[in-house]
């Protein structure tokens, strides 16, 4: 076989395993916005079915030679080919370790134990999920091993979310920033005393118009994407111009439903600013979810929490909500106001990497066995306390408050903070070339931003793993220095 036909080879399997794995991600969709109750055993099997058929696709013995014979060939290829064949190698060797019987069983577990903690976390209802835990736990060790780690298990988990992240480089870095925000956020709580969150009336198919008109604006156009609701907020691509956006509103209050449409749309700004010419390749693709979760956060911190933003967002609420009256002042303070919660999801910028790290910490005792099952809500607790001062008075906002361990996704949660650290890092970068961003971000322009974005972050795909991505973008390596400094400059400008 010569190289041009083994490149068109592996390129056609590539487009065969996209087309399932936007099979599966409608399922997934479907599943958590709108699958009647009763059909998770069904859906279950529909997805288990999908994931070995693609994990045979990858696996046949017939692509992984060519995948193989190209990896040789390297040197000859052209630049794109090489970051394919490259990424596709990379992939591959994690797939031919896990056997299709593990994969068949991994899919099942996380399809099950997320309908099973979607209906148990309302009734605080740790029983009904402990057990189906135990076993992606237990799955997730097993993982860790099959897929081979040179220094720690927890790393073989953390590569899959964060390629190139280890424990030795996440653990330091992240508890280092602990340190930082937990000598920061006495001084902070001080300054936001006398604010008490936003309370009011405000009908959710009225927010549901806001978080429309300001998806728009940011440049998330409804012809290729929707908005729709579920319990976890969340992004999702089904396909060529399709991807999806989901929230969740609460009546007495729009700026959770608000600012978690902006960081999804920063998710779906990523995916659709992607090549398209390489759809389905790892130059499609978006590099990890520490680049993916900057995206979402640069939008909704740096961006949607600016006073600035706040102009911009003081003159379009009176169109939606005529009867509630407020200034761009009294909405920064309500959208930044910093205080201890119990909910990550909805936490300030200032605490939210102390519920990333308390994950972290969790997780990873989980999996060197350190820490049972069990034990796992007492520890929780335990953390919280540590870290922020509070003690969840249950398990529903508690151990049980996000999906991510009960459908299968340990390692995934330390994305979250990279994100933020990455996002920091770039909003000092594009800052430098665009002077005058924050006044288009005033007048509620924001092309010229997304266009800095697409240049520097989406269109590259995964040519360049996320640290590597940072340094070219920044010249400087990962770290939390810019990210300190930017909550210092915000909320303590008179120094602490």
């Amino acid at each position: 076989m010569t190289q041009s036909e083994k490149l068109e080879s592996f390129y056609s399997r590539l487009s065969e395993l996209h087309h399932l794995n936007c099979i599966s991600a409608l399922l997934g969709w479907d599943q958590r916005v709108c699958m009647p109750p009763a059909a998770v055993q069904g859906r279950a099997a529909q997805r288990e079915y999908i994931a070995v058929m693609a994990h045979r696709k990858a696996t046949d013995p017939e692509f992984s030679s060519v995948v193989d014979e190209l990896y040789q060939e390297i040197d000859s290829l052209s630049e794109d080919d090489q970051v394919n064949v490259r990424e596709v190698k990379r992939q591959l060797d994690i797939d031919r370790r896990l056997p299709e019987e593990f994969v068949s069983e991994m899919s099942q577990a996380s399809s099950v134990g997320y309908s099973t903690w979607q209906e148990a976390r309302p009734r605080n209802d740790w029983e009904s999920v402990g057990p189906l835990l135990e076993r992606t736990v237990k799955l997730s060790r097993q993982k860790a091993e099959l897929i081979g780690y040179e220094e720690h298990p927890y790393d073989a988990l953390l590569d899959l979310y964060e390629p190139g992240m280890t424990t030795s480089i996440l653990k330091p870095l992240l508890l280092k920033l602990a340190d930082e925000l937990r000598k920061i956020v006495p001084s902070v709580l001080q300054r936001f005393a006398n604010v008490s969150p936003l309370k009011g009336d405000f009908p959710e198919e009225t927010q549901k118009s806001l978080c429309h008109r300001v998806a728009l604006d940011l440049g998330f156009d409804l012809r290729w994407g929707r908005i729709d609701s579920s319990a976890h907020p969340f992004t999702t691509t089904i396909g060529r111009n399709d991807v999806r956006i989901t929230n969740r509103f609460s009546r007495d209050t729009f700026i959770p439903g608000l600012y978690g449409t902006i960081h999804e749309t920063g998710h779906a700004l990523y995916d659709i600013g992607l090549p398209q010419k390489w759809l389905g390749t790892p130059l499609g693709s978006p590099v990890s979810l520490g680049i993916h979760e900057s995206q979402s956060r640069i939008w909704e911190n740096p961006v949607g929490r600016s006073r600035e933003f706040c102009v911009y967002l003081s003159r379009l609420l009176p169109e939606l909500f005529p009867e509630f009256a407020t200034t761009p002042d009294e909405l920064w303070n309500w959208v930044n106001l910093v205080q201890p919660s119990l909910i990550r999801v909805d936490a300030d910028e200032v605490t939210y990497c102390l519920h990333i790290v308390i994950r972290m910490l969790l997780e990873e005792r989980l999996i060197v066995g350190e820490l049972a099952v069990a034990d796992l809500p007492e520890a929780w607790n335990d953390l919280y306390v540590e870290y922020l001062g509070i003690r969840p008075p249950d398990v529903k906002d508690g151990v049980m408050q996000d999906v991510h361990w009960y459908s299968g996704s340990i390692g995934y949660f330390p994305t979250y903070a990279l994100g933020n650290l990455y996002n920091a890092m770039m909003i000092e970068s594009a800052l430098l070339a665009i002077p005058d961003l924050y006044e288009k971000i005033e007048e509620g322009q924001f092309a010229e931003f997304l266009n800095w974005l697409k240049d520097n972050v989406h269109r590259h795909g995964m040519r360049y793993h996320g640290r590597e991505l940072i340094k070219r973008i920044t010249g400087t390596d990962l770290n939390p220095d810019s990210f300190t400094r930017y909550l210092r400059r915000k909320f303590l400008p008179e120094g602490v």
